[in-house]
């Protein structure tokens, strides 16, 4: 009789428990690794939010340090296009000296009051020149009356 096939049986049989065994155990020891790395993997996170706190305290005095600088360029933004608006009302006759030397501007200082504050000294400096008055057709207007 042939006891090699029975053998070789006998040794895949032994072969697949010891596989089985050992499978068994390299489970347990993977798990045992894994909930070890992730207490440590948590106290890890705390310990890094602890140390985060100080910063995410800063950032968020510094967002609103931010804020408020925002909220004075409002102000400031506010103020100038009111002061425009009332440059614009008290002196109707620059804003036609404006309309007739700068029609394009003209447009926009409709639209931006504000900006009539930052075209007063080009328009000083336009209406000294006498050259600049004859091509405008003013006269005699000095630009000091502004």
């Amino acid at each position: 009789m042939d006891y090699l096939p029975i053998v070789a049986v006998v040794f895949s049989i032994i072969s697949l428990i010891l596989m089985l065994f050992l499978w068994k155990r390299l489970e347990e020891k993977t798990l045992s690794k894994l909930n070890v790395l992730g207490s440590e993997l948590n106290s890890g996170l705390e310990t890094i939010y602890e140390d985060l706190d100080p910063i995410i305290k800063a950032n968020s005095r510094a967002m609103g340090a931010i804020s408020s600088l925002s909220d004075d360029t409002k102000q400031d933004k506010a103020i100038e296009r009111r002061l425009g608006q009332d440059l614009i009302a008290q002196n109707e006759d620059v804003v036609e000296i404006i309309r007739m030397a700068f029609p394009r501007v003209s447009e926009y200082i409709d639209d931006h009051p504000e900006a009539v504050t930052k075209l007063m000294p080009r328009l000083n400096t336009l209406l000294s020149d006498p050259e600049a008055r004859k091509r405008l057709n003013l006269g005699t207007f000095s630009g000091s009356d502004l």
